[in-house]
């Protein structure tokens, strides 16, 4: 559902380097605006990252854009606290750059993504269901008290616990 940037991270080959980010302005993007066309991996030009909803994009650290989801970023700006997107993404890079401590399950706010072992779920109001690249799986419910590690970052679940509804995809939604 979404694109994102961390700057150039291939080389003129279309090889994937090993670096990865080039500055601390990640960003999500709409796939689609006005009608631009990009060749993906274009030489010397962003390395374009996909992502499946706004809840991922969330979990891999980036923020809406301020160019194509200017009314996104604005509303995710102000419920950050923060006055400005350089201010935002040295925040965001601090806590995105390292390992959350294990909680249990239920504290985390439903649209936060955690992970159970090699497994990532999305955090929703019934329970969790299973991250795929193709959609979410069943609803599953762990138990109380089960220990798991957030992989959405604490800035993000403050904006999304003030009022930020992060864009899911519709297999979530599905029985």
């Amino acid at each position: 559902m979404f694109t994102g940037n961390r700057g150039v991270l291939h080389n003129d080959r279309q090889e994937l380097l090993t670096q990865r980010w080039r500055h601390k302005a990640w960003i999500v993007c709409v796939l689609q605006y006005k009608d631009w066309r990009r060749q993906l991996m274009t030489p010397r030009r962003w390395t374009e990252l996909f992502f499946l909803d706004e809840a991922t994009a969330f979990a891999a650290g980036h923020r809406p854009c301020g160019f194509c989801r200017r009314e996104d970023y604005r509303n995710f700006l102000r419920l950050s606290g923060f006055q400005s997107a350089k201010l935002l993404d040295e925040a965001l890079h601090a806590q995105r750059t390292v390992a959350h401590p294990l909680v249990a399950w239920e504290t985390l706010l439903a649209g936060a993504i955690f992970a159970q072992g090699p497994t990532a779920f999305l955090r929703t109001s019934g329970g969790a269901r299973a991250w795929t690249h193709v959609g979410y799986a069943a609803q599953t419910r762990p138990q109380a008290g089960e220990l798991v590690r957030p992989l959405t970052a604490p800035l993000f679940c403050k904006v999304i616990e003030d009022g930020y509804l992060p864009t899911i995809h519709a297999s979530a939604l599905l029985g």
